[in-house]
């Protein structure tokens, strides 16, 4: 997503953003990214491929730079605001206000459940989450943000979390309800907000979540669920693979599924190939939606 790596992403080299369009993809999901980089080149880029970005936040802010989210009790306020406003002034958004075209939604953290501190402690990584989206929020209106608004989405890992009052039977829909809960409620996990996180997940959040489970585990182990329990917030699968079934059968059938759901709009896969002998072999990241 930066200029370090033109020659793989960019058409004056490898062109990987134009390979992923060729095999059908019409979205890039990123990781962690350096706010200091300046991204325009490649949402540019990304845009007139027609594909759609979904960048991810650094895991620097919240466990690895000094006074971290861990030293401030996963209240992620200041460290998210300061790294995202200078995402914002580094190609996300226009000189008019506008993001850019290519941002769909961005990637507020990958897997807390796993890491801020864990599934045992809801409450903490749910006030990470919320905290990190109100500094985000005071980001764009410090930086002057007014038009083509991405949704914000914490992407769960797919394990059952026990220690979710929701659902404890099954995976990443325990942790999907507390954040709900902490979103309508903040108060009620020691966070006094600077906005309205009630309003901003009923208008601009997206749930998501990785698996390494085939497609047939999709509906009995989360979608039907999820469709009776979240009837009006999207999902999608930030990372999806399946190692263990025929690659070419189980993408078609998860990619059957999605269109199918009205809440589930696609799924991005985690390896991709470059072996014209394997059957639906892939060249970089891409998602469906």
């Amino acid at each position: 997503m930066a200029d370090s790596a033109k020659a793989q992403w960019s058409t004056s080299g490898r062109g990987d953003l134009a390979i992923m369009k060729k095999l059908g993809a019409n979205a890039v999901r990123l990781y962690g990214n350096d706010p200091r980089e300046d991204h325009k080149p490649f949402l540019d880029e990304a845009h007139s491929q027609g594909l759609q970005v979904i960048p991810g936040m650094s895991d620097y802010p919240y466990t690895q730079m000094p006074k971290n989210c861990i030293t401030t009790e996963y209240n992620c306020y200041s460290q998210i605001k300061e790294q995202y406003k200078s995402n914002l002034e580094n190609g996300f958004l226009d000189k008019a206000g506008s993001y850019h075209p290519a941002l769909k939604t961005i990637i507020v953290i990958n897997e807390p459940d796993l890491k801020i501190p864990g599934e045992s402690q809801p409450k903490k990584f749910s006030r990470a989450i919320i905290s990190a989206i109100d500094g985000m929020l005071d980001a764009e209106k410090e930086a002057g943000a007014s038009a083509n608004f991405p949704n914000f989405t914490a992407t769960f890992s797919f394990g059952v979390c026990t220690a979710c009052p929701g659902s404890k039977s099954k995976p990443s829909l325990g942790q999907m309800l507390e954040l709900r809960r902490a979103m309508e409620k903040p108060e009620d996990y020691g966070y006094t907000p600077k906005n309205d996180l009630a309003k901003i997940y009923r208008s601009r959040f997206t749930n998501s979540f990785n698996t390494n489970n085939p497609a047939t585990d999709m509906k009995p182990l989360f979608l039907d669920d999820y469709e009776a329990l979240f009837a009006t917030t999207p999902v999608f699968i930030g990372e999806y693979h399946a190692p263990h079934v025929p690659v070419g059968q189980d993408l078609q059938k998860i990619l059957s599924i999605a269109e199918s759901s009205s809440l589930a709009p696609g799924m991005h896969r985690e390896q991709f190939l470059t072996n014209p002998s394997i059957p639906f072999a892939f060249v970089a990241c891409g998602l469906r939606l």
